[in-house]
């Protein structure tokens, strides 16, 4: 089973022009661009393999060994996509008209979380674009994720990672999410991470 992440890590996008001269145009500034979650069609399976691709082989040109399974995956990953997309749970998310995004919402996962009787949304398969916006964009989808989980009445946000991916955990962690232990998942050694975000912030 393929494990999730996020495409780079925070601060990996070059700085746009605007920013090498020292004045960043304040239209693309994230503040002002409205952000649009939508559901992924089941025709677009394509498209979000694609995406993986991408983000597995940028990670292998910083020599960062992860995520090598999507640059030609095997058929049982591209299976554990389909079912995703059956099951109505990728997403896309565009900053204005421009595609800065990707994940999988579940509301239960055996597989990396075993049986948990809260309420919590499960994010996997996440990645971001390289965008003509300033940094953030990771950051911007996840706050957006929980506060639609929170508005619904969930209590965590929780993802996993590379255990060996520290730039990727230390992400996370500043994020807010706590390390509450580790899974090992057809191979792969995985830090679990979780947030409060219900009333009372994170735990």
């Amino acid at each position: 089973m393929p494990a999730p992440g996020i495409f780079h890590p925070p601060g990996a996008d070059p700085p746009s022009p605007a920013a090498r001269g020292g004045r960043l145009n304040k239209d693309l500034q994230l503040e002002n661009i409205e952000f649009t979650h939508r559901k992924a069609a089941v025709d677009e399976i394509g498209a979000a393999l694609a995406l993986l691709r991408e983000a597995a082989l940028w990670l292998k040109e910083k020599d960062i060994d992860y995520w090598q399974n999507w640059v030609d995956p095997d058929e049982k990953y591209v299976d554990w996509i389909r079912e995703g997309f059956k099951n109505n749970e990728f997403f896309f998310v565009h900053a204005g008209n421009e595609l800065a995004g990707m994940y999988r919402l579940q509301y239960s996962d055996d597989i990396f979380w075993g049986k948990r009787d809260d309420r919590s949304g499960y994010l996997h398969s996440f990645t971001t674009k390289r965008t003509r916006y300033r940094g953030g964009i990771g950051r911007r989808i996840l706050d957006d994720v929980a506060a639609r989980l929170r508005e619904n009445g969930f209590e965590y946000l929780r993802l996993d990672c590379g255990k060996n991916i520290g730039g990727l955990r230390g992400y996370y962690e500043r994020l807010g999410f706590r390390n509450v232990g580790e899974r090992t998942v057809d191979g792969d050694e995985l830090v679990l991470y979780e947030k409060r975000i219900c009333d009372g912030g994170v735990r």
